[in-house]
């Protein structure tokens, strides 16, 4: 390294390595910061797609949801006779997210935030199923009442692995997290 550079200057530029001057060196070592970003970016979409223990199960019962979303979307609106498998599996997947990350992350301060989010996120839209399965809602705003509902049910699970699952890893220890995993039906 140069004199006039600081190590903590090139963050995430190994050892050996001068800071980049003049278009002769740019070109020299572009090949390298190429690689380095294609592996960053490749390392980062492998540890959101991989998840264990209580991670891993919150994320696929939020799949099972989400999946069956998706039939309902492709089929047309539902009706309200439609929406109750939804809302069992809704209100399970609530029930047992409540039952495991909930709690163990409840003393855990830097998780909090998501936890009451994703708690009121859940209650809030199992009281929407409800309202659309047995309240009276005008026929002519059924469907757009619906497809607002089956918007926030996938924008929630969304929220719940974008929020709640890396607080999940982050704050409970992996063997804490398999034994939470386990209140997961298989």
């Amino acid at each position: 390294m140069s004199d006039m550079m600081k190590p903590q200057d090139t963050a995430g530029v190994p050892a050996g390595h001068e800071r980049i001057s003049g278009p002769a060196n740019i070109r020299g070592e572009a090949e390298f910061f190429d690689a380095r970003a294609r592996a960053d970016s490749e390392a980062v979409a492998t540890a959101r797609a991989h998840h264990e223990g209580l991670s891993a199960q919150v994320v696929a019962s939020a799949n099972r949801v989400h999946e069956m979303l998706d039939r309902m979307r492709h089929d047309g609106t539902p009706s309200r006779a439609e929406l109750r498998p939804l809302a069992a599996a809704l209100t399970e997947h609530c029930r047992l997210v409540e039952a495991t990350a909930h709690r163990a992350l409840k003393d855990h301060h830097a998780a909090l935030g998501a936890v009451r989010e994703d708690h009121a996120e859940g209650e809030r839209l199992r009281g929407l199923l409800d309202y659309l399965m047995t309240g009276d809602i005008p026929e002519g705003s059924y469907p757009l009442t619906v497809g607002g509902t089956l918007a926030d049910i996938d924008q929630y699970v969304g929220h719940e692995q974008r929020d709640l699952v890396p607080a999940i890893e982050r704050e409970l220890s992996p063997l804490e997290s398999a034994r939470l995993a386990r209140a997961f039906p298989g």
